[in-house]
Parts: C-alpha cells; structure tokens; sequence
C-alpha cells in the first residue's frame, strides 16, 4: 500500500517535470516521454491501490 503512494507522488512528480519542459520549450519527444512515464506511473498506483 505505501509502494502505491510512493508512485503516486513520483508520477505526480513527473508529470509536473513533464510541464515544465512543456513551458520551457524543451523538445517535444521528452515532454512526451515524461508525461507518458508520469501517467504510467499514476495509473499503475491507482491499479495497486485498487487490487489492494
């Protein structure tokens, strides 16, 4: 249970570092790898979260 909470807060993270290199005009294939990491990784915490 805390793995999931841990993940959750790193893909928050991520996905936070994924818009700020969309702000920052950084190219357009790592803002995309970060927020598909960022997303991955919030998903697969919802989906511990849930099977318990």
């Amino acid at each position: 249970m805390i793995y999931a909470f841990i993940l959750l807060f790193a893909g928050g993270m991520v996905l936070g570092g994924a818009w700020s290199f969309y702000r920052s005009h950084k190219p357009w294939w790592a803002t995309l790898a970060l927020a598909v990491v960022g997303l991955g990784l919030i998903a697969f915490s919802i989906w511990n979260l849930r099977a318990g």
